[in-house]
């Protein structure tokens, strides 16, 4: 009886933690291939690698780098940590499994310092593909 009910209780574990798996790999489906940063543009391109649909797609752009340019160039003695200087959002079209999509995110005049982004990938998953013919 012992051993039945300690596989039950590892089954069960064992479930709740693919659970969380599946929920935090979600963010993982959308991936960035490629971007590239003219003037005052980021341009690239995101691709849905999931088996889901991906609808209502945001890029969440986190702009970072030495807020403090202004004054006598010093190096600092520790390497200074980079700081967040904002961020901007930009929309992109649904996309069914393996299609790509092209992005734009003007640079806001704020943001121009920026030496690194990152980027944030958030949608809405719809389970297989949902091609009505009224859409």
């Amino acid at each position: 009886m012992r051993a039945t009910s300690r596989q039950a209780a590892i089954a069960i574990s064992l479930a709740l933690s693919l659970l969380s798996c599946e929920a935090s790999a979600a963010n993982k489906d959308l991936v960035i291939l490629h971007w590239e940063r003219w003037i005052d543009t980021l341009k690239g391109t995101v691709k849905n690698v999931s088996a889901d649909r991906a609808e209502d797609i945001v890029i969440v752009v986190r702009f970072y780098g030495d807020p403090g340019t202004s004054g006598p160039a010093r190096r600092p003695r520790k390497a200074a940590r980079r700081q967040e200087l904002g961020q901007q959002t930009v929309k992109v079209m649904a996309l069914d499994s393996g299609q790509e999509a092209r992005f734009e995110v003007e640079i806001g005049e704020n943001h121009r310092t920026a030496t690194s982004y990152k980027f944030d990938l958030r949608a809405i998953w719809r389970k297989g593909r949902n091609r009505s013919k009224g859409r």
